[in-house]
């Protein structure tokens, strides 16, 4: 594997993508901002916001690193390079999934760090909290996989909205878990079982779509 070509790649989209991090970063912190305020309505709307910019970075970098590449033509030049379609397949996905875990973890990080404040978010949530954290995760990958194996807008895009869909009803399900429902409102932390199955389906989830995209590509036999 041609790590250095791979690796300058990926460089190469995190150069291309300094602004909407910094954006993203900014965004994330006015969120978390409006959280600390207090109150129901402010911790709604940052809640809603906090999401949104989560879901927006993930679909912004999905058309924007892999799907503009396709439509601008620069894809032909980027194969041209001594690289395979694992080493490209490989720096398309590192590269927009660590884009997208920076201001991720600071925003999960910075969400943890509520729980913390006195008499702030009840603890009781902490559990909801780090499972639909990972469901972002899950469907930015999902559209990132998407992207890269179908290299259409049209197709990111309506990826884009079922994960938004997604997002929405897993919420609900998993607020509505008996292991899960009961502790959601109390001040101390009550971590079940549905709670453990729920982020072990997620990384499942998470890894099998990696495998898809890579066994997708392999079977390519036209990048250009």
């Amino acid at each position: 594997m041609n790590i250095a070509m791979t690796r300058r790649l990926v460089l190469k989209d995190w150069y291309l993508q300094r602004w909407l991090i910094l954006s993203s970063l900014l965004g994330g912190v006015v969120a978390l901002g409006i959280i600390c305020i207090g109150g129901n309505a402010a911790f709604l709307f940052g809640l809603i916001l906090l999401i949104t910019d989560l879901i927006a970075i993930g679909a912004q970098l999905a058309i924007s690193s892999i799907v503009q590449e396709r439509k601008e033509q620069t894809l032909p030049f980027v194969m041209s390079l001594p690289i395979s379609y694992r080493e490209y397949t490989s720096s398309k996905l590192v590269g927009t999934m660590l884009i997208f875990l920076l201001p991720w973890t600071l925003m999960v990080e910075g969400s943890l760090a509520l729980f913390a404040l006195p008499g702030g978010v009840p603890h009781g949530l902490l559990p909801f909290t780090l499972i639909m954290a990972m469901e972002i995760l899950v469907s930015t990958c999902m559209i990132c996989s998407v992207a890269v194996v179908t290299e259409s807008q049209g197709w990111t895009v309506a990826t884009v909205m079922v994960g938004n869909v997604a997002v929405n009803g897993v919420g609900y399900w998993v607020a509505h878990l008996n292991g899960i429902a009961r502790g959601m409102g109390g001040h101390a932390v009550m971590w079940s079982s549905a709670a453990s199955v729920s982020v072990m389906v997620e990384f499942l989830v998470l890894f099998a779509m990696l495998g898809f995209t890579f066994y997708f590509q392999s079977r390519k036999r036209d990048f250009l």
